[in-house]
Formats: C-alpha cells, sequence, structure tokens
C-alpha cells in the first residue's frame, strides 16, 4: 500500500453497534415530528433516515420493524386526523408506497452494513513494526512469546504455508541435489 494508511471515506457511516432502542427513540421523534410539522407531504421519504440508520448499527430487525411501523404510526395519525375530503384510497396507497420504499432501503443498508462487517473480519492486515529474531526467524507476539513466523501470519490471516527450499540456499546446503547451471534440483 506504499507506506499509505488506510482512511475510511467520510461519507461512510463509522462502524459499530447499537441497541434498538435508539432507533424505536428516534423513530418515535421522526413520527412526532412528521406529525407536528407535517413534513411528510413534503418529504415523503422522511424516514428513510431513522431506517438506515437503524440498519446500520443494529441489523435488519431493528429496521424492518422502524420500515414497517413508522408508516403504519403515520396512516394512524393520519386517519386520526381524517376529514371527509380525503380520500382512504388515496391514505393507503401513500401508505403502502412510503412503506415499500423504506423496507426496500432498510433492507438494503442492513446488508450493506452486513458486507462491510464481513469484510472487516476477512481482511486481517499485518500493520507496524515486528519484532523478528534474525536467526531463527520468530516473531515475538503481543504476550511477549516467540512464536514461528509460519504460526504468527496464520493466526492473523488466511495464508497458508508451504515450505521449500530457494536455489541460492539449495546450493549452499545441497550441493550434491542442485544442478550448478540451472539451479533446480536434481533426484
Amino acid at each position: 500500500m506504499n507506506g499509505r494508511e488506510l482512511v475510511r471515506p467520510w461519507w461512510l457511516l463509522p462502524p459499530g453497534r447499537l441497541p434498538a432502542y435508539w432507533w424505536i427513540a428516534a423513530g418515535v421523534l421522526f413520527a412526532a415530528g412528521d406529525y407536528f410539522t407535517g413534513l411528510s407531504n413534503a418529504f415523503p421519504a422522511f424516514y428513510i433516515v431513522p431506517v438506515t440508520l437503524a440498519a446500520w448499527y443494529s441489523g435488519r430487525r431493528p429496521a424492518l420493524a422502524l420500515a414497517i411501523g413508522l408508516p403504519l404510526v403515520n396512516l394512524a395519525l393520519s386517519a386520526w386526523q381524517w376529514t371527509p375530503e380525503a380520500s382512504v384510497a388515496r391514505l393507503l396507497t401513500t401508505t403502502m408506497v412510503r412503506g415499500s420504499i423504506v423496507v426496500v432501503m432498510a433492507l438494503w443498508f442492513a446488508r450493506l452494513a452486513e458486507h462491510e462487517r464481513d469484510l472487516r473480519r476477512h481482511v486481517h492486515t499485518l500493520e507496524g513494526l515486528l519484532s523478528i529474531c534474525a536467526f531463527c526467524k520468530k516473531i515475538r507476539n503481543e504476550g511477549g512469546e516467540w512464536e514461528r513466523l509460519e504460526t504468527f501470519i496464520s493466526k492473523r490471516s488466511q495464508a497458508h504455508f508451504s515450505h521449500s527450499v530457494c536455489p541460492a540456499c539449495g546450493k549452499a546446503h545441497y550441493p550434491s541435489y542442485v544442478d550448478e547451471e540451472t539451479s533446480r534440483w536434481t533426484d
């Protein structure tokens, strides 16, 4: 990576997990704001914000609960304020469309968050200065113990090792088994 540290993009939500009650509280606040300000007509996808955050930080279930619950709360509040000139069919259609959009967004962001967490678990990087013995090539781990290079790297990555002897070491340590001209092993 040519010496540069990997920097998380500013637009990507920070990693982590939060309990679902945070999003229930956020949903209640958004529903109250929607009810008292009447912003639902101006911003039909108003509930995407708490649903997206719930999907990212708490997972699929809280996000889906909010994605289904918030449009239903909006429907109940709208039905409570219902006037004879308002169309019930239009109110139900609007609620179903809004709910469908918010459910799709919840599923999308929940999957994106799962994917990022899976990538974080999958990618193991070895960074920093490693203490390695100049003779036996063992590495000092975090506990101060010395372990074989292969063991150290295998525990921290998906790498597996197979051992061989390079041509230079073959010539030095096994001269009778290495062809001088080709530097290949002979039988």
